[in-house]
């Protein structure tokens, strides 16, 4: 089952991704034809641990980022293709719910008004 669906890097002809229950995230490539009844995607190798992914964004062609249920977020490096899990909300209780980059700048917004900052620096 479908839980949500959104552009990749905010832009139709860049195709879809879906995230459905327990988890599981997909992504369409640039090629797929949105017209079809059924588009193609492809599985992305996420370990969410049972937790869904509420919202997605890239932050360039390459970085990917996901978060959702639990405050969790993942990183991929590689377009959305595989994704490692990233510790930097560990402490904040409650879901992350949407994920956006303006230029390098990233913003998370989550539950009881948490919002993250992300500039690309360690």
């Amino acid at each position: 089952i479908i839980d949500v669906m959104g552009f990749a890097n905010e832009k139709l002809e860049e195709g879809l991704w879906m995230s459905l229950n327990g988890g599981l995230l997909e992504v369409s490539n640039k090629n797929t034809d949105l017209n079809s009844q059924e588009p193609e995607f492809d599985p992305s190798s996420i370990k969410t641990g049972g937790y869904g992914i509420i919202d997605v964004a890239w932050r360039n062609k390459n970085e990917v980022w996901a978060v959702g249920g639990g405050g969790t977020m993942h990183v991929s490096k590689d377009g959305g293709k595989t994704f490692k899990f990233d510790n930097s909300a560990d402490d904040i209780p409650g879901n992350l719910y949407s994920v956006k980059f303006f230029k390098d700048t990233g913003f998370v917004l989550g539950s009881d008004g948490v919002l993250l900052r992300y500039t690309g620096m360690a």
